[in-house]
């Protein structure tokens, strides 16, 4: 369910962006930021869809575990596994999309100045 809640905010967030890059392309005196901002705005979809995907890993690969190993639901470890798949499904994306976005566009900014610094 939370990925359809944070899927929501992404495309709120993307459209924002977009349209703030529109105005970055059409104001010549922002045509500069332009440079920066579609990179950020590539490399924060790229580290929200990274961040999502670790978070079904966390939640996903335990209850393959326990079902290849044939953990019963009274089994001690389905308490176990039952806690990774809440925190892989539930509340990993809750906190990941929202890292992963601004982990992206952080990086992506950074790798930018960089390359910049390097011409």
């Amino acid at each position: 369910m939370p990925h359809f809640v944070i899927l929501t905010y992404f495309v709120i967030a993307v459209l924002a962006w977009g349209s703030v890059l529109g105005l970055c392309a059409a104001v010549p005196q922002w045509r500069r930021a332009f440079f920066y901002g579609w990179r950020m705005l590539v490399g924060s979809a790229v580290g929200f869809v990274l961040a999502n995907l670790a978070s079904i890993v966390v939640g996903g690969v335990p209850v393959l575990l326990g079902a290849a190993l044939g953990v019963g639901p009274d089994d001690p470890a389905a308490q176990v596994v039952a806690g990774f798949a809440l925190l892989g499904f539930f509340i990993g994306p809750l906190i990941a999309s929202p890292l992963g976005f601004l982990a992206g566009a952080l990086f992506s900014l950074r790798r930018t100045l960089q390359a910049q610094q390097a011409r």
